[in-house]
């Protein structure tokens, strides 16, 4: 795949943490993706992993804090910032729910022209871009 990835929320924690949870090829792909910098993920997924760490659906063996710190300087995957274009234009997704982090990851993804890495069926399933799960 020579397009920029995006990944989902999940999808970052899984790959850095717990890489055995993916689908067979999809570390491959990364990885190649990454060694090329075309990797990334939204500036809202830090927060949004933040904010299920603390609600305690999400747990790391380190410091919440420590593992986005250190998740965050892993070369090759690049942060989207979230900027303006990408906040207007995630409030006019037609999605099947509000979750804003969703709203956000996938505006990104259209702004960037990337493939979003994602398991949830339900963004895979939006028409106005590409997906991919293993």
């Amino acid at each position: 795949m020579k397009e920029p990835l995006l990944l989902d929320t999940h999808a970052w924690v899984w790959y850095l943490a717990s890489p055995e949870v993916l689908p067979e090829g999809l570390v491959r792909t990364l990885d190649e993706a990454r060694g090329r910098e075309a990797l990334y993920i939204s500036a809202i997924t830090p927060w949004e992993v933040a904010v299920l760490s603390r609600k305690g659906r999400i747990a790391f063996s380190l410091e919440p804090r420590r593992w986005l710190a250190e998740a965050l300087r892993v070369r090759g995957i690049g942060v989207v910032p979230l900027e303006a274009g990408i906040a207007v234009e995630a409030a006019y997704l037609e999605l099947p729910h509000p979750d804003p982090a969703d709203r956000f990851i996938l505006a990104t993804a259209l702004r960037l022209g990337a493939v979003l890495v994602t398991k949830d069926e339900r963004l895979r399933g939006y028409a106005k871009t590409r997906s991919f799960w293993g």
